[in-house]
């Protein structure tokens, strides 16, 4: 459990310092891979850095786990918003 908690440490501390993709090579450890707590940092990441699919599949991992996880359906919410965004004034001229 400790081994976690400095993992995660290290990677919130990669996040902060800008270095978002240093952060997921931390958490890139398969170990890992069942760690709500793991997995909604790295969702978090993905949401930060604008690579919607695979934030999407962090946060639905989660509430495969945890369906009442509201945080994590909030963020599945955002991003289906984000990707169903039509403008037909902006996009077909």
């Amino acid at each position: 459990m400790i081994e976690l908690e400095v993992i995660m440490i290290k990677a919130k501390e990669a996040l902060e310092g800008g270095f978002p993709e240093e952060a997921l090579a931390i958490l890139d450890d398969q170990s890992l891979e069942n760690s709500c707590e793991v997995l909604f940092l790295k969702g978090e990441i993905y949401f930060k850095v604008q690579r919607w699919g695979e934030a999407l599949n962090q946060f639905s991992r989660i509430l495969e786990n945890s369906p009442s996880d509201s945080k994590a359906e909030s963020y599945c919410l955002m991003i289906k918003n984000i990707l169903g965004f039509y403008h037909k004034d902006l996009y077909n001229p």
